[in-house]
């Protein structure tokens, strides 16, 4: 930037050198010349200047739009300095982090030369304004969205602040509407301005480990977040630590266990960076239709929205993360009472064949069927030791009932993965906070209310179809397999979203298949 300055003023000396005539502003620079302010904003603008910058088309082209549509009047300078909201605004561009811009997206420079203040003033917050309407991840690529500025005639509409009170709130107004996108900002806020923005890591493990190593530890992660200090005893000490649990969403029973040790090993910093990233993630959302399920698998939820009103709200098992559940998007289209399971070729050649080796009447136990290309097999028939995993040639099915792994009652959607969300016999699973333990699909708790809520809600006139809630229940009685198409399908969105709100509050969650490290380092480039 020092290069440039001296470019910027050897090409104002060459120009003004030929057409000043008197010696005193010859040798003057033309910030220091007897000419207006809105003359040096023009000189500033000329191409042989901007050349010299090596500034993209596009930037020229705003920056030329934008200063000729005020007759080169600037916008943070009065007649010989920056004025008191170019000095805010500049003040601001040192602490991007707050606005939901990743480190290094802008690349704002102070200089003592207050026309290039100006001109770096304009571009950084049209810059900022374009990103925080359009983004900065391009999710589908997974590379790094180039750089927009908004239109040159919209940019001064867009630059309306109260001065007086805390500007980083204030460009919430540039982002989403959503509620979730306005807590996570303040929230972003607050973070910054309660907590050390450190990138400090302390190795905590789980208690079984090493109690006095983990306790030890624990206390120095509490005091680098803010949690508690130095002096404080063993009893604030836990109170510290069950109220850094329920904050990261953890149950708050002040054991330094397998998910809290994780918790207290990410910095703040690093978790900055994640809100950052779900403001993104937001803003790249597609608009919602009237009808929708959305299921987010690090909250562990799923919920069913009307209307913009939210009608049910689900606690869910999700995968493991060896069998990780899918991010999609689907059509809910039918609703199976008594289902079947067909096990995946995986569940069968890898869990179930191991147990049949030791003992075929296994599949009686857990009520499977052995079949080879559509005909049943009775699994006595087979030397079961002979069957190699890698070339296992049965499929298996579990017939309905109360102990199929589906439950009584799955909801199905086509894609590609085969997974679907559904009643679950284990029941205990939902007592956890972490729920991961499926095989990928979606265990679903109360499903037997979501599907009537969902039946209730469906455009259902046809005399030939003429399900209802009510006669959900009779279904159910009959313990046999029935298949309920919906006349209206619902749109589904399977996403994943580390950090989220509650009511008005924002919410941390483990990033429990380290999917945001992805697009972290994408956002760091």
């Amino acid at each position: 930037m020092f290069m440039k300055l001296v470019l910027f003023i050897l090409t104002s000396y060459i120009l003004f050198s030929c057409s000043q005539k008197t010696e005193t502003q010859i040798l003057l620079p033309f910030e220091e010349q007897s000419i207006s302010v809105s003359k040096k904003i023009k000189i500033a603008l000329s191409e042989e200047y901007l050349d010299q910058m090596g500034l993209p088309d596009s930037t020229l082209l705003f920056l030329d739009g934008y200063y000729s549509n005020r007759s080169y009047t600037p916008r943070w300078l009065n007649d010989s300095m920056i004025t008191q909201e170019g000095t805010a605004m500049k003040a601001l561009l040192s602490q991007t982090l707050s606005l939901g811009i990743p480190l290094n997206r802008i690349s704002f420079a102070t200089t003592e030369n207050y026309i290039q203040d100006e001109i770096n003033l304009t571009i950084s917050l049209a810059q900022i304004i374009g990103d925080l309407q359009h983004g900065f991840v391009d999710y589908e690529n997974k590379v790094k969205k180039p750089k927009r500025l908004v239109a040159p005639s919209e940019l001064d509409s867009l630059l309306a602040f109260n001065f007086d009170a805390d500007l980083r709130p204030q460009f919430l107004k540039y982002g989403p509407a959503d509620t979730s996108y306005q807590v996570l900002g303040k929230g972003l806020i607050a973070l910054i301005d309660t907590l050390p923005i450190d990138q400090a890591t302390f190795a905590v493990k789980s208690i079984k480990h090493d109690t006095t190593d983990a306790i030890k530890r624990t206390r120095k992660a509490l005091i680098s977040k803010g949690y508690i200090t130095p002096s404080t005893d063993s009893t604030s000490t836990m109170l510290g630590l069950k109220r850094f649990q329920k904050d990261n969403n953890l149950i708050p029973d002040g054991v330094i266990g397998k998910y809290t040790s994780e918790a207290l090993n990410e910095s703040t910093y690093h978790k900055l960076e994640r809100i950052i990233l779900a403001m993104d993630k937001i803003r790249d959302r597609a608009p919602r239709p009237d009808k929708y399920i959305h299921i987010n698998i690090p909250e562990f939820k799923l919920r069913y929205y009307v209307d913009g009103t939210l009608k049910s709200d689900h606690n869910i098992v999700v995968g493991k993360y060896k069998s990780q559940t899918p991010e999609l998007t689907s059509k809910l289209r039918k609703i199976v009472a008594y289902p079947y399971w067909n096990l995946p070729y995986s569940i069968s050649s890898k869990e179930v064949l191991p147990h049949l080796r030791r003992d075929s009447s296994y599949m009686d136990k857990h009520n499977y069927k052995l079949f080879k290309k559509g005909m049943e097999i009775n699994p006595d028939s087979i030397d079961w030791s002979r069957i190699r995993q890698n070339s296992f040639p049965f499929k298996i099915r579990q017939d309905p009932g109360p102990m199929n792994s589906l439950g009584i009652i799955k909801f199905v959607f086509y894609n590609k993965h085969s997974v679907y969300f559904h009643d679950t016999p284990s029941k205990s699973l939902f007592n956890t906070n972490i729920r991961a333990y499926s095989h990928g699909c979606m265990r679903t708790q109360n499903p037997v209310d979501l599907a009537k809520v969902i039946l209730e809600n469906d455009v259902r006139k046809s005399k030939f179809n003429s399900t209802i809630p009510d006669s959900l229940d009779a279904i159910l009685t009959r313990n046999t397999n029935h298949e309920i198409k919906l006349l209206s399908p619902i749109a589904i969105f399977i996403e994943y979203q580390s950090v989220t709100r509650k009511n008005e509050s924002m919410v941390l969650h483990l990033d429990i298949y380290g999917r945001d490290e992805e697009y972290l380092a994408i956002m760091r480039e």
